[in-house]
């Protein structure tokens, strides 16, 4: 997704409730729009705390925070009855939207994930997630992650994806989140 571009409208169904739109909230906030793998993968949990973290500073500089996942929406929901999510979290099992924002999907073997995966010290409430079968097969998908801030006209201000599982993937900071937040004043 190139910085300037108009960001694609989406609308997904979250696991909090209804169905959510980029364009519910044009004209009116500033949207993170981040593409995770979900509570199912533990990178992105801890991604997700990190987040969680700066949350209200993010609400406060009038930014809307959404978690764009491939989890099925059953599953959310379950999560969202066991964790409190601190923000919406979209079901996007097919990659639709994904594909559509120009993130990859590709296969790549088991053996590679499972060499990855571990849990990093510090566990947190969301640790004791686990995947079940249908979201294993997702996991094993080297699908880009992706992480954008579209500003209030929905348009694409600061953009930052690439292969999920390369060394060289990480979300921006909090503190980089916050700096290209206020820049959009």
């Amino acid at each position: 997704m190139d910085i300037g571009s108009t960001a694609p409208d989406f609308r997904l169904p979250s696991a909090q409730g209804p169905d959510i739109s980029l364009g519910d909230f044009r004209g009116r906030r500033n949207v993170i729009v981040w593409f995770t793998k979900g509570l199912a993968c533990p990178f992105c949990r801890r991604q997700m705390v990190q987040l969680a973290v700066a949350g209200a500073q993010i609400r406060g500089l009038e930014t809307e925070l959404l978690q764009e996942a491939s989890t099925p929406l059953e599953q959310a929901r379950m999560y969202h009855r066991r964790f409190a999510l601190p923000f919406p979290y979209l079901c996007d099992p097919e990659h639709v939207v994904a594909k559509a924002w120009g993130l990859a999907v590709r296969p790549h073997s088991a053996q590679r994930f499972l060499r990855r995966l571990e849990y990093p010290p510090g566990a947190t409430q969301f640790d004791s997630a686990r995947p079940i079968p249908g979201e294993t097969q997702q996991l094993l998908l080297d699908d880009d992650a992706g992480f954008f801030i579209v500003d209030r006209l929905g348009n694409v201000r600061y953009g930052h994806s690439g292969p999920y599982y390369s060394r060289s993937w990480k979300i921006p900071t909090n503190e980089t989140v916050l700096t290209e937040l206020r820049r959009l004043g």
